[in-house]
């Protein structure tokens, strides 16, 4: 009896200690968003973060240490097909630097290489997403600003880059997913005028693509994609503009040739990473307060104070992942490595606009708290983008903007504000 109750305690014991938790792990202090993140293998990965750093784990992430720092570029996107060979997108902070929008390591991150003049030009605006299909064929795909909707393509493992022009398809494309050199997805905001939520699919290697999913909703994005099995996908939807919509996500199970939505809130909320550590159990966010769980497989959700902003999310196995947002953030058992306090993320954009309601003039007031890309637009109360005020690289600092009213007519707007670190809007109505 005596041996039978220890072995139910230490049963107990062995459950407890084995049970996840999400944590904090050591890294250097970003003074930006950690925007994507990859495990080359259990032990060895790579994050990336909108301040310009490169930085790398050697023990399963527990500990992360600095390989290169480059201001002028905002790092939004790794991929490697070994621990050694991998890949950096970005884009530019300064309007004076068109270097390093695609890199390359051989050597684990010692060295890079500069790819961005193999690539077309107007690639050269910057990658978002890359997908390694195999050790030879990579894509990467932009941009989220809308100047135009592209994909790069190499089989060579980025000796030379092919360039797809995707405009027909979509206004921008942000992640991608490839099953095999031939057979992918590409997520983003559709074409003019809807510009839908879209999920792109090709079996040709990019030259022809169909649509998968098409939401309804004006000017949304399909942000990230994240496959839990060959069966079972999941995809977020960024409502970006702060209009009222409901945040939603997209789950798949018969490998991403239908779609089901699932409002994950009613009120509206910014959505863009999401991962599940199995078909039940999974997570989504992307703002600054707070991110969202399910345990039902997508159909409920609840709050959850982990990873602000949070925007990758990457599955080890059945019992680790790790997501990227704020600070770098792993769910595992219980273990060393763990920085106990959370860092306060900082708003890198403010906005203010007056008089409102307005009828004839109104003045935006613009505050950037970094060197960045600026898509400033202005929406009906449907969220189709009436107006692109401007979309360029700007120094940080203070700008102001005015906008005749005179013509609109009476009704509620919204001006917003997008840039590589942050978004905010702000409500308007017209009188006249």
């Amino acid at each position: 009896m005596k041996l039978r109750l220890l072995f139910f305690l230490l049963l107990f014991a062995a459950n407890s200690y084995a049970q996840n938790t999400w944590q904090i792990m050591f890294a250097p202090v970003f003074s930006n968003r950690v925007d994507d993140l990859f495990m080359a293998s259990p032990d060895t990965g790579y994050a990336v973060s909108g301040d310009g750093q490169i930085v790398k784990t050697v023990n399963g992430g527990s500990n992360w240490s600095l390989l290169t720092l480059n201001s002028s570029v905002y790092c939004r996107s790794v991929e490697f097909v070994n621990p050694q060979i991998g890949f950096v997108g970005g884009f530019r902070t300064n309007l004076q630097i068109g270097s390093n929008i695609l890199r390359k390591t051989s050597d684990g991150g010692q060295t890079w290489t500069d790819l961005t003049n193999l690539l077309h030009p107007v690639a050269q605006q910057g990658i978002c997403g890359l997908a390694a299909a195999d050790a030879n064929t990579i894509y990467g795909c932009g941009n989220w600003y809308e100047d135009s909707a592209y994909i790069v393509k190499t089989t060579d493992q980025g000796a030379t880059w092919s360039f797809i022009d995707m405009s027909m398809y979509a206004t921008s494309l942000i992640d991608l997913y490839f099953i095999s050199p031939d057979t992918g997805f590409a997520t983003g905001k559709g074409p003019m005028p809807l510009e839908t939520a879209v999920i792109l699919y090709t079996t040709d290697g990019g030259q022809t693509w169909t649509y998968k999913f098409q939401n309804t909703y004006f000017s949304e994005f399909c942000w990230k994609i994240f496959p839990l099995t060959d069966q079972i996908i999941f995809a977020s939807v960024e409502e970006w503009q702060n209009t009222g919509v409901s945040p939603q996500i997209l789950k798949s199970i018969d490998g991403g040739m239908n779609w089901t939505v699932y409002q994950v809130q009613q009120a509206s909320y910014n959505i863009e990473g999401i991962g599940f550590i199995d078909s039940l159990h999974g997570w989504t966010g992307g703002d600054w307060n707070f991110s969202f769980e399910t345990v039902d497989g997508g159909q409920t959700w609840a709050q959850v104070p982990i990873c602000p902003i949070m925007n990758r999310v990457f599955r080890i196995n059945d019992s680790i992942l790790f997501a990227s947002g704020s600070e770098i953030w792993r769910y595992a058992p219980l273990g060393t490595g763990i920085r106990p306090t959370q860092q306060t993320p900082i708003r890198y954009v403010s906005l203010n606009c007056n008089p409102n309601p307005v009828s004839d003039v109104l003045t935006i007031d613009l505050k950037l708290e970094k060197s960045t890309q600026a898509h400033l637009s202005l929406l009906d109360e449907q969220g189709r983008q009436i107006r692109l005020i401007d979309n360029t690289v700007k120094p940080n600092g203070t700008y102001q903007y005015k906008l005749e009213t005179a013509q609109l007519p009476a009704g509620i707007y919204y001006v917003v504000i997008k840039t590589h670190e942050d978004k905010a809007s702000a409500k308007i109505v017209v009188t006249h």
